[in-house]
């Protein structure tokens, strides 16, 4: 993902301490920690190993709000149309993507950026057309399938990530302090994830608020987490608003008392609610992390990434398995 230093995604243009281990290894030694990892000093490749892949062609937050939207569309009693479906992906994919090229044009050192920052600097013109065809078939398809109220809705949700973006990368530190990237992330992601389903009801969904509210925990909890690992805690971490930094000192209690939370809400909810699917989906993502936390000293920083943005994915995905079975 889910969703994380740069604007949008953790660990971007920020001086890391840490840089990929050698990836070139074979086998699972590339999810443990090398003894002596390599340092990048430039911007030149790397081998990539298969399961970095999903992470490095920004596929990963596509692929988290895909299988969330799906399961708040199958909560509501139907199904993720087509036509959202291909527009959240798009407009997901465009955005991380255009902002890990930023964050290559901006960067002074491009070790200081992780491999996926890396690897959408030295394509960017290739990128840079994929952004522009995927960007006018979003627009064409929005002009042209969606409704009028859920248009609206996306172009006011459009215009507070672009400016937030906007802010970000012209390097205010002001709005970076005010409102941390970990928390408007989390909140514009889980908003871009459900809008499909508000923006076509004709009253607020009260019985998709607590979920969305903490599908936008879970997704905060994600971003903090991919900061902390990937900068071993220190770094970009320093620079972050007080609550931030105590925030990311205790992953672990956060994680549980997420999962606790939604698990609580699912138990007092009535039976065959709509919320409870996307509750239990959350508690368990939130559990995920949290094995992942404990965990992270035997993963390599990229592995722990992967496996943080797969912790998102596999829940609700379940989820929606088991509620089109029963169907």
């Amino acid at each position: 993902m889910p969703v994380a230093g740069s604007s949008l995604d953790a660990g971007g243009a920020v001086p890391q301490t840490d840089s990929l281990p050698n990836l070139a290894r074979s086998g699972d030694r590339c999810w443990r920690p090398s003894a002596a990892p390599v340092r990048v000093v430039s911007g030149k490749p790397q081998t990539i190993p298969w399961w970095l892949w999903w992470n490095v062609l920004s596929a990963d937050a596509p692929t988290v709000a895909l299988v969330w939207a799906a399961l708040f569309a199958h909560a509501t009693g139907g199904k993720l149309a087509a036509t959202d479906a291909t527009v959240l992906v798009l407009a997901v994919w465009v955005v991380y993507v255009s902002d890990r090229l930023l964050d290559g044009w901006t960067a002074k050192n491009l070790a200081t950026l992780q491999e996926r920052h890396r690897f959408c600097d030295r394509h960017r013109f290739a990128l840079f057309g994929l952004v522009v065809v995927a960007s006018a078939t979003m627009v064409w398809l929005i002009a042209n399938r969606l409704p009028t109220e859920e248009v609206g809705a996306g172009a006011k949700l459009g215009i507070i990530l672009m400016l937030y973006m906007a802010a970000i990368h012209a390097g205010s530190r002001h709005v970076a302090r005010l409102l941390p990237k970990e928390i408007v992330v989390g909140f514009l992601f889980a908003s871009g994830v459900i809008l499909p389903v508000w923006s076509q009801s004709v009253r607020f969904r009260w019985d998709l608020f607590l979920p969305w509210s903490l599908l936008a925990l879970l997704c905060s909890l994600n971003c903090l987490s991919i900061e902390f690992w990937e900068n071993d805690g220190r770094g970009s971490i320093e620079m972050r608003p007080s609550f931030v930094r105590e925030a990311a000192a205790h992953i672990n209690g956060i994680a549980a008392a997420l999962a606790t939370s939604a698990l609580l809400a699912c138990l007092v909810s009535a039976r065959g609610a709509p919320s409870v699917s996307g509750l239990l989906a959350v508690c368990v993502g939130a559990l995920l992390i949290l094995v992942l936390h404990r965990s992270r000293s035997r993963l390599s920083p990229a592995a722990l990434r992967v496996l943080a943005d797969a912790a998102l994915v596999v829940p609700p995905l379940i989820a929606v398995g088991i509620r089109g079975s029963m169907a």
